[in-house]
């Protein structure tokens, strides 16, 4: 897990490529153990690498080709290609693991972020055809099997990653992007160079970045989305997901081609239950589930599991526990939690099922519970690590992963992904009762077994059709500024027309779209503390799986996430196997916002200049305006102020 910065610089060279070091400080977060640097002649194939004040001692007396001798420092203008990189050390911890990393050649060169799990048989594979190895890190394993399988390589990869591999013979950078997005990538493009980058706020060392106004405002209109193009930063955009891009610094582009090696299929359309399939398609779940943990435990480093004390996070913990201890390591598995221990915020805390789930495993855990007078805080970092402003506050998470660094942990294994996947959240009850026949025992089992209450229950077994218009309605509202271009409908956060067709084409639409807010906020949080966050849930295997399995098997007889409960009922313990209650990294944002933290806030966003432009620029803002927390609009109140906090955080500096 890293930072990564990629620059072609197209004039003004030594202002876009002397600062690189400065550049990569700005996300130092994301990798504190190592620094590296190296800069391209295109019309040469001269380089130059160099190290930096957080390089060890032991990577600059290295032997190895790409080990740096001299401190970074722009040597002249004929160098226009520059690579950066920060590492957060987790497999190969030695020397060899320095990056940017080239070939025995000198031909390649790679900086990456990220994760490849299966990179030991890609290794045995690429051994057989030939190549050696001078590292035991997956690094290297990426860059030879782009060698050997040119963009073929990444259909190949079983992992999370932002890569970038520069060919310093045929003058081209290729760039991919993990299938589902995980890793966070952004670029842009301006007169005077074109960057690739972990995050955005790397760029602002050369460049100050304008705000994006129409996101902004669709923000404050719909909430966060994370799987469209744009960002809060004016020409920044997000480097698509699934998709990999070849650029050639000689033709002096503006723009980039993407090609895409993975797609999430059609959902199946199948209702039909069968017992028998159930146990297989149980067993099925199972045993990919664990090849996941499996994989993902692999770590130089110290690995802890995230446990919220709900079936997912503790379907990994087990799985994770069992692993270890069959490979004679037991003891070795730890959990970290958030909890809150103020009697007023107890309705938010699950220490009763943590302490269930650590106490059948006989694990080790590690909690921490967030000081309410340090919310605004906590929010501002979280802010400033996440970019692109969240659907609400970032407290929670953001602390579960403090807990993390403070126990020496740099590697969770997290459970995001399962819910969207698996149909458990609560609006999915939406999609069973609108697809389902009311005269079909089944319908009529779920209606009164469910967690809903039984008002609810009713209202979405025999009203539904009324509430799904009423959604649709309110989506299709024109709001000047918005609607043209199809920008709203770009922004993924609204159901579009064909959500509420049955359970599988939302959990669909969800796995595409609305997981990816939460994938980037996981990264954001657990990176802040310079911790490696893995969710085995994720793996492409599982979601191909669950996207081919027919919904009955993820809503049935009164449950959610049914096929899981069936794999973990003889595993867990009934209390979580059978937990009824969802709730996910919860906050007691109502009791936190009161008295003195209301007041800062409001008078945040009363001083706010950017505010006050969006509300002359566009016309929906003077109508609706008001704010009543007593009347719903506390999730707009947050959005205000957090605005308001980016601004300051991001173009006043």
């Amino acid at each position: 897990m890293c930072g990564i910065i990629a620059i072609v610089s197209f004039k003004n060279h030594r202002h876009n490529l002397s600062k690189m070091d400065v550049m990569a400080k700005m996300i130092k977060h994301r990798g504190p153990d190592d620094e590296g640097y190296a800069l391209f002649d295109v019309k040469s194939n001269n380089y130059k690498i160099f190290y930096g004040e957080d390089t060890p001692q032991n990577v600059i007396g290295s032997k190895l080709r790409y080990a740096p001798k001299v401190k970074y420092q722009y040597p002249s203008e004929d160098f226009t290609i520059g690579f950066a990189h920060r590492r957060l050390s987790i497999i190969d911890l030695s020397d060899a693991g320095h990056q940017p990393m080239c070939d025995e050649s000198g031909r390649y060169w790679i900086a990456y972020n990220g994760e490849v799990y299966n990179f030991k048989d890609l290794r045995s594979e690429l051994v057989q055809k030939g190549h050696s190895f001078f590292s035991n890190s997956d690094t290297e394993v990426i860059l030879k099997a782009y060698i050997e399988w040119a963009d073929n390589c990444q259909k190949k990869f079983n992992g999370m990653w932002a890569i970038t591999i520069w060919d310093n013979h045929e003058k081209k950078l290729w760039i991919s992007r993990d299938r589902l997005g995980v890793k966070p990538l952004y670029y842009l493009f301006t007169d005077d160079f074109f960057v690739v980058c972990s995050e955005v706020k790397s760029i602002l060392p050369i460049s100050g970045i304008e705000p994006n106004y129409r996101e902004i405002f669709a923000y404050l209109v719909d909430g966060q989305s994370e799987s469209h193009p744009e960002t809060f930063f004016k020409g920044v955009f997000r480097f698509p997901s699934g998709c990999s891009s070849v650029y050639c610094p000689e033709k002096n582009e503006k723009t980039l081609k993407f090609k895409m090696f993975w797609e999430l299929g059609p959902s199946n359309e199948d209702h039909s239950f069968s017992a028998t399939k159930l146990e297989e398609y149980a067993e099925q779940y199972y045993c990919l589930l664990q090849d996941a943990v499996r994989i993902r435990l692999y770590a130089d480093v110290k690995v802890g599991c995230a446990l919220s004390g709900g079936l997912d996070s503790s379907s990994i913990s087990y799985l994770a526990d069992r692993i270890v201890n069959e490979n004679g390591k037991s003891g070795e598995v730890v959990t970290v939690s958030n909890i809150y221990t103020e009697e007023k915020e107890k309705y938010c805390d699950e220490s009763k099922y943590i302490d269930i789930i650590v106490k059948y495993l006989g694990v080790k855990s590690f909690r921490g519970s967030p000081d309410e007078k340090d919310v605004l805080l906590l929010n501002d970092r979280g802010l400033w690590y996440e970019e692109n402003c969240y659907r609400s506050f970032n407290v929670a998470a953001f602390n579960t992963y403090s807990v993390c660094e403070m126990n020496g942990i740099k590697v969770t294994l997290d459970g995001q992904g399962a819910d969207e996947q698996l149909a458990g959240y609560g609006r999915f009850w939406y999609n069973y009762f609108h697809s389902r026949s009311k005269l079909r025992l089944e319908y009529l089992v779920s209606l009164f077994r469910s967690n809903l209450s039984l008002r609810a229950a009713l209202y979405y077994g025999f009203f539904n059709k009324k509430y799904i218009i009423k959604r649709l309605e309110n989506h299709a509202i024109t709001i000047d500024g918005l609607n043209g271009e199809n920008y709203r409908d770009s922004r993924n956060i609204l159901f579009p027309k064909d959500y509420f067709t049955d359970v599988n084409t939302a959990t669909h639409w969800s796995t595409n779209n609305s997981l990816k807010a939460l994938l980037r906020q996981i990264d954001s949080n657990s990176m802040a503390w310079s911790v490696e966050s893995r969710q085995p849930f994720m793996d492409y295997r599982i979601v191909e799986l669950l996207n081919d399995l027919p919904d009955t098997y993820k809503m049935h007889g009164g449950w959610t996430k049914y096929i899981s409960r069936i794999a973990f009922k003889d595993r867990l313990p009934d209390a979580i196997t059978w937990r009824r209650d969802k709730v996910g990294w919860p906050m007691p944002l109502e009791e936190w916002l009161r008295r003195d933290i209301l007041d800062r806030m409001n008078r945040s966003i009363m001083e706010s200049n950017l505010l006050r432009e969006l509300k002359n620029k566009y016309e929906y803002l003077h109508k609706n305006n008001s704010i009543n927390l007593r009347g719903g609009d506390l999730k707009r109140f947050v959005r205000l102020y957090n605005v308001s906090r980016a601004e300051e955080l991001f173009f006043k500096v």
